[in-house]
């Protein structure tokens, strides 16, 4: 026989439970692709382009993402939320270096969100732009897809945190980053939307735990 306790009990829990997949489903897991060009008045861009990765792969999932840069030589990036580490690699080799996260690289002056009409790949776009210490990044983000916050909460490498908080995380689309002497274009060219249950790499948290101490 069920009771008025039991049954508030599993009201509350499938209350809690439509939350949770209410929650998750607003974040974004999949696949992103961009292609990179570069500029210079005082560099050859022949040049940039055989030494600056031409390809980039962003991988997220709910806590963590990979990105993956082609060029002359591959690196590859897995980041999880859960250490706030990073493991890079280059090609295929599995001798993983390991980077701290919670360690700004950099500082930032000043950063503004605006809006914009431009539309890329079917999703409506804000503007986001931060002046930093020694660059300028200008990030078209999807007001649609948005990433999960564990993947930037904590990130302080490479400012990573100031862009997720204040602009809501919104999934990057293109994006314009002026250094001292060129400056670096992407392009989003491929967009892959998975369920929630995938996976941005296969990297093991005793793996991190082994490489990060």
């Amino acid at each position: 026989m069920n009771s008025p306790l039991r049954n508030g009990v599993v009201f509350l829990l499938l209350i809690v439970t439509g939350c949770d997949y209410n929650e998750k489903e607003k974040y974004f897991s999949g696949m992103i692709e961009y292609v990179y060009t570069y500029e210079s008045n005082v560099l050859d861009s022949d040049s940039l382009t055989n030494v600056r990765p031409a390809k980039g792969v962003f991988k997220y999932d709910l806590g963590s993402y990979q990105s993956s840069f082609w060029g002359k030589d591959t690196i590859t990036y897995s980041y999880s939320g859960l250490f706030n580490k990073c493991l890079s690699q280059t090609g295929s080799i599995t001798d993983y270096e390991c980077e701290d996260y919670s360690i700004a690289t950099d500082s930032v002056l000043n950063w503004k969100l605006y809006p914009t009409s431009e539309i890329i790949m079917g999703h409506s776009c804000k503007i986001f732009e931060m002046q930093k210490r020694s660059s300028w990044v200008k990030y078209y983000i999807s007001e649609e897809a948005k990433i999960a916050p564990a993947t930037y909460n904590k990130h302080r490498a490479y400012n990573m945190d100031i862009y997720g908080k204040n602009a809501d995380g919104g999934l990057i689309l293109k994006l314009e980053h002026r250094f001292k002497y060129f400056s670096m274009k992407g392009l989003a060219v491929d967009l892959s939307k998975k369920d929630n249950q995938y996976k941005a790499f296969e990297i093991t948290d005793t793996i991190f735990i082994n490489h990060c101490k």
